[in-house]
């Protein structure tokens, strides 16, 4: 044992001078010589098992909680009727997400993984899984109520929200009708219009993209590889044909090769413009060509940076450099709360040998021209001429797979009317959150229930921690976030386990997000999350992600270290800066000119309370950056009395005092003499007795990544401060790093982690004399500090996570009584309970859920009991290891969450304008569509589902009920019956003029109507709010 010469003869440096007592007659040694295997030899001790009166019998592990999914995200839908959110992963998992922390998993009798869903009539969800078998699944039951086997590869789907029919667009070309409420396929079917109509020799095409007309559902648009068709379901023929041929010399999309001949690029996907009066088809080639979907004239085809790229350039040569450009990967054709305002959404991406590049862009069109007052000439100008044309880059991100836009006015317009927020899918299973139309990217965690920050971003870090019970929930009463995008739902209200010590789960993420939650479902009326974003305090966006995070929960203090090696201590306080509505606006400039990047500084504590968010009242602010320029951490604790240890890669170690702050201590380990460890890998602070010194002292163990434990002791100095000497290191452990180190005393089996009342008890003198416990890679080791090497014990796997636990459990008497375990989990997922001090096993548990070993090292072993098991890379679970008959941590609730409102309205499906109405187009009601497809024998509903959704359409549009207005939105007369052409097809010019001002006249009254609308409904939904809480 070694020991610093300036307290050589101060039994109790806490002590003042004059009560101070004999100094120890222990022997000391030069701190700058190792301690040697004579100098702590194992020595049998007579030591009483703390949990001798434990058994088996006391223990049953089990799951409690998951949380995150069991595989990366693969396909998403959102059900605007209902605000829900479905995501479906690899491993064919399918959940459901609502408000607040609303979830619901699906149960699939086959883990196959579903590639498409879309909801429809707010009550269904049908799925199509990898093997082309399609799931309808009930919203209100929570079940798969059928499956149905395709007869062909499913190439793409299109459903309406309001209708009980789906196409399902086949590898063969066909186009099959299928009927969800009675669960058969229709009679009718669209056979290959390509192979059919167009071109005969060539191979069969599938269906690359159908869309239903937004105004009229009695046509659809039908994409093959060269040719796209709207088709007419009253004729059962094509009405007008598009198909995209570039003459020799014309550039196209990418005028790469071949230019001097006649091309014809593959579609890969056509929409409907809102007013369904314009078509455009996106092409393989990068080009976007913009047609006239009545008389099928091409206006304008472009690219993404050139227009009129059909027309023949003299001189055209091919691009020999390989480089193509972005390629489109979707189109979305987004429209305001008026259809007639719309902007195109691009996905491109880009591969250019490691770096992958995606891009969003934006093409702002505006209003749309009036049809038949515009050329096509004028029209080809519109669209090659945007308002506005920007760019949102997602640079070094896996690559885009799909786009879900989040409507906020509409079901209606495919899913694209009046967004706010389009959610961006990867193919690593990340979701970006895009707002639009600013272009800004949103990681805010409360946009989302919890399980979905597991993926916004990808975590990097996980653990979690117990914190005192009152302190946590008083915590969680000052963070109600009322800012959800999902609003569906009801949550079942769980008992909440009744525990002097919550589990709280901690996330970090690769975008310098730190999150920390409760952990459970429904315990809470109001679980929220807290979110600090490092990345902003720091100001810097490349290296921030999370790798280390220390959480002092007594003392509500935060550590979290980032990519770079930066360190950014954080207090839970009321923030001083606070200013939602920028009242301040001088101060505030100022302070955002003072948020420079941390390189600018030379010191290491860098003071950067001002860089708090102005827009959160309270929480977790900044305090301190640590800018010590050493690498990357190995390892950080902040402890309950404000001293916080921060380990680097390189070896070096530096203690911070809060209170100043002030770096109170920096070394490098590879200095002292004898030590093999290359650097720290795991920190503790405890308040015990060190050998024979005969009062305690605040000391911190510290363990390196070659099996070996230094001490060193925290002490105060005459002048105020708190210094640090080192003491010694011996081996301890078989092999590898350090993971863990926790103490306890001997007499009363409780923690001996340095705390703010054990550290005001350090005058008294009193000694504690006590154990520590030191995880190794594959064994445990239990010492008394100075004084002797104890039990041991070695495991046949790796150590993933472990720790002591206080846990109260039933004695021969039937009290409870509190008792000290040491749980361990291991790599394989494998649990095994042991007594402390002499390490017996108590109970074995095989791994209760499926684990992942590369993620098993984010897992945490907690004081209360519980184990947090990071299964993989986006999960965790929570496992309770006590069997305790009296608490409510036993009854696990199987009711799941509710997730549909019958109270909740369809909104009215557009309809055409009234100069297409006048033109003769023939509208089909959803009545006349169900006997068109359905026969006039069609047989009863088959789901209960179905006549409780009939009772939220809104089957004509309506203003407000009781609404002062006299005039209602009422659907057009026509007398006479007309072709699908039209008799007013042939009216002179002039006439049409005179219905273009009718137009205008009834949109502006239509647009009006909607916002009506809309208010009702949002109304609606806020009585039912209050009536749900009894106001």
């Amino acid at each position: 044992m070694f020991k610093r010469t300036k307290l050589k003869k101060v039994s109790n440096p806490f002590k003042s001078s004059k009560k101070a007592e004999p100094a120890s007659s222990s022997t000391t040694n030069s701190p700058t010589k190792t301690s040697t295997s004579k100098t702590n030899v194992l020595r049998s001790a007579n030591i009483s098992d703390l949990t001798a009166s434990s058994s088996s019998k006391m223990f049953n592990p089990r799951e409690l909680y998951s949380f995150g999914f069991t595989g990366k995200v693969i396909t998403m839908a959102f059900d605007f009727t209902q605000s829900l959110l479905a995501l479906a992963t690899e491993t064919g998992e399918l959940r459901i997400y609502g408000e607040k922390q609303v979830e619901v998993v699906i149960p699939l009798e086959n883990k196959i993984p579903i590639v498409k869903m879309k909801f429809v009539k707010g009550i269904y969800l049908i799925a199509v899984d990898a093997k082309d078998t399609i799931l309808v699944i009930s919203l209100y039951s929570k079940k798969v109520l059928t499956t149905v086997f395709s007869p062909n590869r499913i190439t793409c789907m299109e459903v309406d929200p309001s209708l009980d029919w789906i196409f399902f667009g086949l590898q063969s070309g066909t186009v099959m009708i299928y009927d969800i409420d009675r669960n058969q396929f229709s009679n009718m079917k669209i056979e290959n219009l390509q192979k059919a109509k167009f071109f005969p020799k060539d191979r069969l095409s599938p269906v690359v993209s159908i869309q239903w007309n937004p105004r009229d559902i009695g046509t659809v648009l039908i994409s093959y590889e060269w040719v796209t068709v709207t088709y007419s379901l009253i004729d059962g023929d094509i009405k007008q044909s598009f198909i995209y041929d570039l003459p020799p010399f014309s550039p196209g999309g990418n005028p790469s090769m071949n230019v001097d001949k006649l091309r014809r690029p593959k579609v890969i996907q056509s929409l409907y413009h809102p007013n369904s009066l314009h078509i455009l088809t996106a092409h393989e080639d990068n080009s976007l060509v913009f047609w006239d979907a009545n008389t099928g004239e091409l206006i304008q085809a472009r690219s993404l940076l050139e227009t009129d790229v059909n027309i023949p350039q003299a001189g055209l040569i091919n691009n020999t450099n390989g480089d193509s450009g972005p390629q489109i990967l979707s189109v979305d054709w987004i429209c305001q709360s008026d259809p007639e305002y719309t902007s195109l959404v691009i996905a491109t991406g880009t591969t250019t040998g490691t770096e992958n590049i995606q891009d969003l862009t934006m093409l702002d069109l505006g209003g749309t021209p009036l049809y038949s007052l515009t050329s096509y000439e004028g029209m080809s100008k519109y669209y090659s001429v945007p308002v506005q044309e920007r760019h949102f880059p997602l640079v070094n991100k896996s690559k885009i797979r799909s786009l879900l836009p989040i409507p906020k006015a509409s079901p209606y317009f495919h899913g694209c009317h009046d967004p706010s927020f389009i959610l961006i899918l990867l193919d690593d299973g990340e979701i970006e959150t895009l707002l639009y139309p600013s272009g800004l990217f949103t990681s805010k965690a409360s946009l989302f229930p919890q399980n979905i920050s597991w993926i916004r971003p990808v975590v990097t870090m996980s653990m979690a921690v117990a914190v005192p019970s009152k302190l946590w929930l008083g915590m969680m009463s000052s963070n109600s976030a009322k800012d959800s995008l999902l609003k569906g739902g009801s949550l079942t209200k769980r008992p909440m386990r009744k525990q002097e010590l919550r589990s709280v789960i901690v996330t970090g993420h690769t975008n310098g997000s730190l999150r920390i939650y409760d952990a459970s479902h429904g315990e809470l009326d109001d679980s929220s999350v807290f979110d600090v974003n490092v990345s902003q305090i720091l100001n810097k966006s490349t290296s921030v992600s999370i790798t280390h995070a220390s959480f002092a929960t007594e003392t509500l203090e935060l550590a979290v270290c980032v990519e770079s090696g930066d360190v950014v201590l954080f207090k839970f306080e009321v923030n001083k800066f606070y200013d939602p509505e920028n009242k301040n606006k001088e101060n505030n400039l100022a302070l955002e000119f003072g948020r420079f990047s941390l390189n600018d500084h030379k010191e290491i504590l860098i003071d950067v309370k001002s860089r708090a968010s102005r827009y959160v009242k309270q929480g977790f602010m900044p305090i301190t950056a640590v800018h010590a320029k050493r690498g990357r951490i190995s390892a950080v604790t902040n402890s309950n009395v404000g001293f916080v240890g921060i380990a680097y890669e390189d070896g070096s170690i530096l203690v911070i005092d809060r209170r100043g702050p002030a770096v109170i201590f920096m070394d490098n380990i590879r200095n002292i003499s004898g030590i093999r460890g290359q650097n720290i890998t795991a920190i503790e602070f405890s308040i015990m007795e060190y050998g024979q010194d005969g009062y305690s002292s605040i000391l911190m163990f510290c363990g390196t990544n070659n099996a070996e434990i230094l001490v060193y002791r925290v002490f105060p100095e005459s002048n105020g401060r708190f210094a640090v000497e080192f003491i010694e290191f011996t081996k301890t452990n078989d092999a590898g790093s350090i993971s863990k180190i926790d103490t306890f005393a001997k007499a009363n089996k409780i923690s001996c982690s340095a705390t703010i009342s054990r550290m005001q008890d350090l005058s008294k003198g009193i000694p504690i004399p006590g154990y520590v416990c030191i995880s190794g890679q594959s064994d445990i080791r239990i010492i008394k500090p100075g004084k002797s090497k104890e039990s041991h014990r070695s495991f046949k796997f790796p150590l993933a996570a472990s720790g002591l636990s206080h846990v109260y459990m039933m004695n021969s008497k039937g009290q409870r009584e509190l008792m000290i375990i040491l749980s361990c989990l291991l790599i394989n997922g494998d649990i095994k309970i042991l007594s402390v001090p002499d390490l017996k096993e108590l109970k074995s548990s095989p791994s209760l859920v499926p684990v992942h070993s590369a993620f098993m090292n984010g897992s945490s072993v907690l004081k209360n009991g519980e184990i947090a098991v990071r299964s993989g890379k986006f999960k965790m679970s929570l496992i309770s290891l006590v069997n305790d008959p009296k608490s409510e941590i036993t009854k696990k609730s199987v009711d799941t969450d509710t997730l549909y409102n019958p109270n909740l309205r369809i909104k009215y499906r557009p309809q055409v304008n009234t100069l297409q109405w006048a033109r003769g187009t023939v509208t089909c009601t959803p009545e006349q569509l169900d006997i068109l497809l359905g026969g006039e024998r069609r047989p009863a509903s088959k789901y209960q589902e179905s006549l409780i959704a009939k009772g939220t359409l809104t089957v004509k549009p309506t203003d407000k009920p009781g609404a002062s207005s006299p005039q209602l939105y009422k659907k057009p007369v026509r007398h006479g019956r007309s072709s699908h052409y039209g008799v007013l097809k042939s009216v002179s010019r002039a006439v049409e003029t005179h219905w273009d001002v009718l137009e205008d006249n009834f949109n502006d009254y239509a647009t009006a109507v909607g916002e009506g609308m809309n208010d009702a409904v949002e109304q609606t939904g806020k009585d039912l709010v209050k009536g749900s809480l009894g106001f």
